[in-house]
C-alpha cells in the first residue's frame, strides 16, 4: 500500500515506513460510531463536567437513560421499575436519584393520572460553579439528617410554608393599600368592594353610611 503525501515530507526510516503501513492497513478494519444511522442520543457535557461528582454514577447513568427516550421536546415517561432494570439499579435508588436531580434543576416530574413525566431541563454552565454544586450536596444531606430528628418534623415544615403563604398575602394586601392610595391621588375617590362602596378619606377607606 502506497503512503499518502505529507504537505511537508520528512524522509523516514525503513522501520518507520513498515509502522506508517501497519496503520493505514489497520484503519479499515476498525468499525468506528456513526452518527448518520439515528442510533444515538445526546446530553450536554455541563452534566458530566459540573454534576457528574455530585451525582455519582448512578445519577449519570439515570440522567443518560432519560436522554435515550426522551423525544423531541426532551421529554419521557418510564415507569422507575423500567428505570431500575435499564440501569441495573433498585426503585429505591432510582427515586432517591431522581429527587437529587430534580433538587439541582437537571430535571423536573410532573404527576399524571398513570404515569410521572420526566422534563429534561436546560443547563446554564455559565450559572452553575462547581464550588457551588459541591457545596449543595453536604447541605442536602445534613437536611436529610435533620428531617429525623425530633427537632424537625412534618408539622413544622407545614407551619413554616403556611408562614410563607401568609406573607406573601399581607404583602398582596400592602400592594392593594398602596395601590388604592395612588388612586385616590389621582382624583378616585369612591370604589366597591365586595358590592359595597368605599370613600376615602385621606386615611383610610370607609365604607359608606347607611341611611
Amino acid at each position: 500500500m502506497a503512503l499518502p503525501s505529507f504537505p511537508d515530507p520528512t524522509p523516514v526510516s525503513g522501520k518507520e515506513t513498515r509502522c506508517y503501513q501497519l496503520i493505514f492497513m489497520a484503519i479499515p478494519k476498525i468499525k468506528v460510531r456513526d452518527l448518520r444511522n439515528g442510533d444515538w442520543y445526546w446530553i450536554s457535557k455541563t452534566v458530566i463536567d459540573h454534576y457528574g461528582a455530585t451525582i455519582k454514577p448512578i445519577g449519570i447513568a439515570l440522567y443518560n437513560c432519560l436522554a435515550k427516550h426522551a423525544n423531541q421536546a426532551s421529554f419521557c415517561f418510564p415507569s422507575q421499575a423500567f428505570i431500575a432494570k435499564e440501569i441495573g439499579s433498585s426503585v429505591a435508588s432510582v427515586k432517591r436519584s431522581i429527587d437529587q436531580l430534580i433538587r439541582l434543576e437537571l430535571i423536573s416530574k410532573e404527576r399524571k393520572k398513570y404515569c410521572n413525566i420526566y422534563y429534561l431541563l436546560k443547563l446554564d454552565s455559565s450559572r452553575r460553579a462547581i464550588s457551588q454544586i459541591a457545596q449543595s450536596e453536604p447541605q442536602i444531606a445534613h437536611r436529610e439528617l435533620s428531617d429525623s430528628s425530633p427537632g424537625t418534623t412534618n408539622k413544622n415544615k407545614e407551619q413554616e410554608y403556611i408562614n410563607k403563604k401568609r406573607k406573601a398575602v399581607e404583602n398582596f394586601q400592602e400592594a392593594k393599600s398602596i395601590l388604592a392610595e395612588k388612586m385616590s391621588i389621582d382624583g378616585i375617590k369612591i370604589k366597591t368592594i365586595n358590592g359595597k362602596k368605599y370613600f376615602w378619606t385621606g386615611k383610610r377607606w370607609l365604607p359608606e353610611a347607611k341611611t
